[in-house]
């Protein structure tokens, strides 16, 4: 299928995602990512922020694990100039304040900037992903904008509700493939087009 159609069709999947299976599926994808991050020497992760009422994954308790058990990595978010289609970075801190913009996205009002080639490691949103690590996201192509201007070997890691699909098929060279992605299941990792579950 192609993006449209799948798109669609993990929207409407996402939606009847029930509270308490959400609060059990988010919670291993917590403990995934978690894992995955314990052996890390990145510095800088860069994490979205989460529009829970559409019933995205909730990275705040990733968020506060970090805080509390990796004072050395700094945790940045973006601002999304929706004119430019560009993402801005800023540390995110437990201090800073945070305003909700018109498309329910929380974003920070004042804090300190983030050069894009400071971040080693970056958890991608998606409503799904293909056995290649292609991703699907809203179709606006932040993220591969954002990817694209950040170094080579910065990390990708997306975070699913769901399993992957088989392919998608109008995957263009403006598409940024995944390390990895956390799922309920478990981590799928890819490599040169192989995809593995650990």
């Amino acid at each position: 299928m192609n993006k449209e159609q799948l798109r669609k069709i993990y929207l409407a999947k996402r939606k009847t995602l029930r509270r308490g299976e959400r609060v059990a599926k988010n919670q291993a994808i917590t403990d995934g990512f978690l894992k995955l991050f314990q052996n890390t020497k990145s510095s800088t992760l860069h994490v979205f922020l989460p529009i829970l009422k559409n019933n995205e994954i909730d990275t705040w308790p990733i968020i506060h694990d970090i805080w509390e058990n990796f004072i050395n990595t700094t945790i940045v978010t973006s601002v999304t100039d929706f004119e430019t289609k560009t993402m801005h970075n800023y540390q995110l801190k437990p201090t800073t304040q945070l305003v909700t913009n018109r498309w329910g996205i929380s974003e920070p009002s004042e804090a300190e900037p983030i050069d894009n080639q400071a971040i080693d490691w970056v958890i991608v949103p998606l409503l799904c992903f293909d056995n290649q690590g292609f991703r699907i996201g809203y179709g606006g192509g932040f993220y591969d904008r954002f990817l694209q201007n950040c170094r080579p070997d910065i990390k990708k890691t997306g975070v699913s509700w769901f399993p992957p699909v088989q392919n998608i098929l109008d995957i263009d060279a403006y598409d940024v493939p995944l390390d990895d992605c956390i799922t309920p299941a478990g981590i799928y990792t890819f490599n040169e087009g192989k995809i593995q579950l650990n």
